[in-house]
């Protein structure tokens, strides 16, 4: 009878214990950034959405959404859960939680205050003998290729044959792979063309033209990735190109950035025949090419 009742004992608790998976857990390896009380911003990388939940789960419900570069206070915060890091926000006035990265690399939430380091300057070891204005020519032998953008990841828009002559518009740009590109127009098909490839040149300048000096003296303060501020005073002009009409660049006027307004820089620099840098930036949605300054006065500041 004890055995029989022993027996019985250890059936029910192996009923009641085994039949309840053990749950798993997840540590939260990603440094968190924010501080409560503090403010906070969805990062423009991957440029999605933060969702906002009821709790502090995957699983909870979803009350809302934070767009891309849209700032928040953080309440509270923060809790691990599923190996992520959630905090507690309010965003216009709805309360909810919302998780910081993807518990790796990757982080969907960053603090205000933030400034991205700078990325490497691009490495083009070949000196390039080519310029905006001038005529160069391809190289006898292989034609070159003319993309939509200044790397071989744009599409191919046609060739420039062997020995043939193209005029140049703008330029250079550095790739990552470490070549020069050039925006030309061939015959009236205009795209971008490589100089050359590590000690190998495959355009060159036509014979008989002047070497002209280099015409954008100021350094430049802003960077690919960054955030730039225009300078109390005046708005700076958005164009769809780099360069003004009145030094014969090919570009017209789409927008304005107030004074003190913030944007996001995309691209550049690129030197007009203004002697300026231009940057390709967006501000609130308008995308355009804007001057970081002229002679020795600064337009645009970094954040």
């Amino acid at each position: 009878m004890k055995a029989f009742t022993i027996l019985v004992v250890a059936l029910v608790l192996a009923l009641f214990t085994g039949s309840q998976p053990a749950q798993a857990q997840y540590a939260c390896y990603q440094p968190p950034r924010l501080t409560p009380g503090a403010q906070g911003r969805v990062t423009l990388y991957p440029n999605l959405p933060n969702t906002l939940r009821i709790s502090n789960s995957i699983n909870a419900t979803a009350i809302g959404a934070i767009p891309a570069g849209a700032v928040f206070t953080v309440l509270a915060g923060p809790t691990c859960n599923q190996g992520w890091y959630w905090w507690q926000v309010n965003y216009n006035g709805v309360i909810g939680w919302t998780a910081e990265g993807d518990g790796g690399s990757t982080y969907w939430l960053e603090p205000v205050s933030y400034v991205p380091p700078p990325p490497p300057p691009p490495a083009c070891p070949l000196p390039s003998r080519l310029y905006a204005g001038g005529l160069g020519r391809v190289t006898r032998g292989v034609p070159n290729n003319m993309r939509s953008g200044p790397s071989t990841a744009y599409a191919r828009v046609g060739i420039i044959p062997g020995g043939a002559v193209f005029s140049i518009i703008q330029g250079p740009q550095c790739d990552s792979y470490g070549r020069w590109w050039w925006q030309v127009n061939y015959n009236g098909v205009l795209g971008w063309t490589a100089e050359g490839s590590r000690s190998f040149y495959w355009t060159e300048p036509v014979s008989g033209q002047p070497t002209p000096s280099p015409i954008c003296t100021l350094p430049t303060r802003l960077y690919v990735g960054g955030y730039g501020r225009v300078t109390p005073g005046d708005p700076n002009v958005l164009r769809d190109a780099p360069g003004t009409a009145s030094t014969g660049a090919n570009s017209r006027v789409i927008g304005s950035i107030p004074a003190l307004e913030v944007f996001y820089v995309m691209n550049g620099p690129q030197c007009g025949s203004d002697g300026r840098w231009w940057w390709f930036v967006n501000y609130n949605g308008l995308q355009g090419w804007t001057a970081e300054g002229e002679g020795n006065i600064y337009w645009v500041d970094p954040i």
